[in-house]
């Protein structure tokens, strides 16, 4: 599996997702599988404008994307206080996932995202892009030089 392309499904078409899944078409070594919506027609309508390879699942659920044995990871760009329910299904599945920001309500859904990842054997990781904004590596150079003042 190493030299493989990671398969991912998308449950949800949110506006986010439209980022992620052009960002998993141009990676080498990922490849988008599936995508699901509550709705089939919002689904193919999302996969279409979305330039999904002609082999993607559609599904009318998100069920039949955690169902797929030819999806490895899932990416979850639903509302923070969906994200405990699908992401524990998800690795209960056995799919690593990528979990759109925040990743929980609370600490105790996080508590249980994060339990379920490891006790399944499973990667986990949220949307946060913060390390690798230009902001970040400004406040990092500037703290290396400047003195900030004393505690």
């Amino acid at each position: 599996m190493a030299d493989a392309a990671i398969r991912f499904g998308i449950i949800s078409c949110a506006e986010i997702a439209r980022k992620v899944s052009r960002a998993i078409t141009l990676a080498p070594n990922a490849k988008l599988a599936a995508v699901g919506s509550r709705s089939h027609e919002k689904a193919a309508r999302f996969a279409a404008e979305n330039n999904f390879p002609s082999d993607a699942k559609i599904y009318g659920s998100y069920e039949a994307v955690l169902d797929d044995p030819n999806v490895d990871a899932m990416y979850v760009p639903l509302p923070t206080s969906l994200h405990v329910r699908w992401a524990v299904l998800a690795a209960q599945k056995k799919k690593h996932l990528l979990l759109e920001k925040p990743v929980a309500l609370n600490a105790v859904e996080f508590d249980a995202i994060v339990e379920a990842c490891e006790s399944n054997g499973v990667q986990f990781m949220d949307g946060t892009m913060w390390m690798h904004n230009v902001v970040v590596a400004v406040v990092v150079v500037a703290a290396a030089v400047v003195v900030v003042g004393e505690l």
